[in-house]
């Protein structure tokens, strides 16, 4: 079997990496192939090393053409079986790209977000959400009329990485305790942050000199998250290790004493008997005991929630008071989690239901297959380029190239410094000239609309200099005897 998977992120390493990267090598182990459409950076450089084929792209909309050019060469000399896509911009590529080959659809949900699903469930073979919590919210409040195609497949860390140290580290010092911050340290997970600099300063005036700060992760707040630490922790001491993976990332958990994370790295560091205080981007759900552990599992260690609204003061307040009661109770609470993966996160039998899903859903279409649509049923196959030019010092003109131009409307959103300073409603015009007066960082969104009317809409930002070229590479590494793909595509931006 073939699988494609098509994968958005703005982070460049995360869980929703290590999610698709341990289910990859799953299916590799089990003889199928997995082509992964992503952007270029440490994550497709860790799947090639791994023998797992990558396409390279930024997912800008109006490479969707050329993309699936590529997608189609692939897919002549290396049948697809089915497509797995992960969220957003992802999911669409997918989308678009099963109803053009014919080929099955599945997705992954992995947050509470509805991500359009009312849109596309009836076309989609199958819903994957990774915890009962999510599931929920989908069907709530996402209108899901067809509640039969929503599984849960959960998160689950590597078993054979991540488990048990056989005997006490000798790092540790019995005198301090070791707390670990496991996460991603940008916007999306503002909520984790706050509340872990209330425990910051909680125990800079009760436990000073008593607990050592361990924030494993980085983003683009980590700078910002530097300077408060220094000014809250009093004399308890912080460490920032950067971002860790594999062996640096276990034998981070190893030397901690007790975790503080959400979702995936909640439970690796259960899986290594670490207790946890599970504090996710939309839910505090606390320190993982008798009394919140199937909370925890049913919203994915904090993936389910409403943030401070549903947030008790004084919680992980409490929380810490219990891990600091006694080095035995933390042992307790640590076996106590890897119990609860061990019983509800087995990596392989996880990993095996959702190749039987897999296998399942490509019987069903091999029995019943389904027609192609041409490319152009949708408006995304018929943006081509973006050309950029100035006309004057001050002035600049933005084409769109596009099929058949003369049957869209275009129109045009003009953002100076993050305000929008002019609109221009639908035309029949691909063409917008501007004038860049006064300076400041120019962002201009254009919304594309057909006769049926489909709309898209994309993105031109000046945050960014001139750029030559974009481009989309396709790695066949197991099949040698085969050429690369690349496809070179003039991409210009505001400069």
């Amino acid at each position: 079997m073939h699988i494609l998977t098509p994968v958005f992120f703005n982070a460049p390493m995360g869980g929703l990496h290590e999610n698709i990267y341990a289910s990859a090598c799953f299916m590799l182990s089990k003889g199928h192939q997995v082509t992964i459409i992503c952007k270029p950076g440490p994550f497709s450089e860790k799947l090639r090393k791994k023998g797992i084929q990558v396409i390279e792209t930024d997912f800008s909309l109006h490479l969707f053409s050329e993309i699936l050019t590529a997608i189609e060469t692939l897919h002549s000399k290396q049948p697809i079986d089915l497509i797995h896509a992960h969220p957003f911009i992802s999911r669409q590529l997918g989308f678009i790209t099963s109803q053009i080959l014919g080929l099955p659809f599945l997705v992954t949900l992995h947050g509470k977000y509805i991500d359009e699903l009312p849109k596309y469930i009836g076309k989609t073979d199958a819903i994957f959400t990774v915890s009962e919590g999510i599931r929920n919210y989908l069907l709530n409040e996402g209108r899901a009329d067809c509640p039969e195609k929503i599984h849960i497949i959960p998160n689950t860390p590597d078993s054979k990485l991540f488990k048990k140290v056989s005997t006490t580290p000798t790092c540790k010092n019995e005198k301090r305790v070791t707390i670990a911050l496991v996460t991603r340290l940008d916007k999306d997970k503002s909520f984790i942050l706050e509340v872990f600099y209330q425990a910051v300063i909680y125990a800079a005036e009760k436990y000073p000199e008593r607990i050592h700060w361990y924030v494993v992760g980085q983003g683009t707040l980590q700078n910002e998250m530097a300077e408060k630490l220094e000014a809250l922790r009093g004399k308890n001491q912080v460490t920032f290790t950067g971002w860790l993976q594999d062996e640096a990332l276990r034998d981070a958990y190893y030397r901690s004493d007790a975790a503080i994370a959400p979702g995936r790295c909640a439970l690796e560091a259960m899986s290594c008997g670490v207790p946890v205080i599970a504090l996710g981007s939309k839910n505090y759900t606390g320190l993982i005991g008798p009394q919140t552990w199937q909370k925890a599992v049913f919203t994915n260690f904090g993936g389910v929630g409403n943030k401070q609204a549903d947030y008790i003061a004084g919680s992980i307040e409490a929380d810490l008071d219990t891990l600091m009661h006694s080095a035995k109770s933390r042992h307790q609470l640590g076996k106590f989690c890897r119990n609860i993966v061990f019983q509800f996160f087995n990596d392989n039998q996880t990993h095996q239901r959702l190749l039987g899903h897999y296998q399942i859903i490509r019987d069903a279409y091999q029995a019943q297959p389904r027609p192609k649509l041409p490319r152009s049923n949708f408006l995304e196959m018929r943006l081509q380029r973006i050309h950029i030019k100035k006309s004057t010092a001050d002035k600049l003109q933005i084409t769109l190239e596009c099929e058949e131009p003369e049957t869209l409307q275009f129109a045009w959103y003009i953002e100076r410094d993050k305000e929008i300073i002019e609109k221009r409603m639908y035309q029949p015009n691909p063409k917008l000239d501007i004038k860049l007066e006064p300076q400041g960082q120019y962002r201009v969104q254009c919304y594309i609309r057909d006769q049926t009317g489909q709309k898209a809409s994309l993105w031109i930002s000046s945050d960014t200099q001139y750029q030559q070229q974009a481009n989309i590479k396709t790695y066949l590494n197991h099949q040698k005897n085969l050429p690369k793909l690349n496809f070179n595509i003039n991409k210009e931006q505001l400069g």
